[in-house]
């Protein structure tokens, strides 16, 4: 019943706007249709719906705000692997003497990092434009910042010269702007810790400050082991999980 209603002729999805007189009616639908094609693996679609979800303007719940954090990260981390693969192709056909190959390759991977860049663009979009602003808690702005922060270091990745730089230090503000969001959350809160954890990540990674990288992950270690027992018992199993993503870390960058 929800496709017959949503898809048109074409068999694209339509504005629901056109098939829902109010604005709560196409909320939910928009959702509803989320979750129908995260079921299905059709993450860009999914991208799409819950992008229409943001743009109706009302702050996303917690489940939403999961299921919009899910759609772009699905839909891009397997482009991140397509991106890889193409690459190792590239290098393997380069060392078997193959050049007319490797240049396929590296054709495929430019195609691939173009929809990257238009997806992370998407992101950050959103996020600058109506969720970080409209943020009603800190919880709620951290993972915004968090996840702003994640784009901007996601096109870094795969950006060169200027555009890396811009992207970069674009991930570093936001970043740090959750850090300080973060700060009104308890120290072992799993979004914190989150936080801290890609921060981290990409001081080491992008900017290549590894003694930094351990400061940052050494203290939200430090802070969060005090803090635990004040966590409530159902994100306790999250903020271990996540204490100890950080712990691997550091015993890789400390080598």
């Amino acid at each position: 019943a929800i496709f017959a209603q949503a898809v048109g002729a074409s068999g694209s999805f339509p504005s629901l706007h056109q098939h829902f007189g109010s604005a709560a009616m196409a909320e939910e639908k928009a959702v509803t249709l989320a979750r129908v094609a995260e079921r299905a693996e059709r993450f860009d679609e999914m991208r799409g719906f819950m992008e229409e979800r943001v743009m109706s303007g009302n702050p996303l719940n917690n489940e939403e705000r999961d299921m919009f954090s899910a759609a772009f990260k699905n839909a891009l981390s397997e482009r991140r692997h397509a991106v890889r693969v193409a690459v190792n192709v590239a290098q393997q056909e380069e060392a078997e003497g193959r050049s007319g190959n490797k240049d396929l390759a590296l054709g495929y991977k430019s195609k691939v990092e173009t929809e990257l860049t238009e997806i992370c663009t998407k992101a950050v979009t959103l996020l600058d434009s109506h969720l970080v602003p409209k943020a009603a808690t800190a919880e709620d702005k951290t993972f915004y910042l968090k996840m702003q922060g994640d784009y901007y270091r996601y096109a870094a990745e795969f950006a060169d010269g200027d555009a890396r730089t811009t992207s970069a230090q674009k991930a570093e503000m936001a970043y740090a702007s959750g850090m300080a969001s973060a700060a009104e959350l308890l120290a072992a809160h799993p979004i914190r810790l989150g936080l801290a954890l890609n921060y981290s990540v990409f001081q080491h990674e992008v900017l290549k400050k590894t003694e930094e990288a351990v400061m940052t992950a050494q203290t939200a270690l430090n802070t969060a082991s005090s803090d635990l027992a004040n966590l409530p018992p159902e994100m306790q199993n999250d903020a271990v999980l996540t204490m100890q993503l950080l712990q691997d870390n550091l015993g890789l960058w400390r080598q």
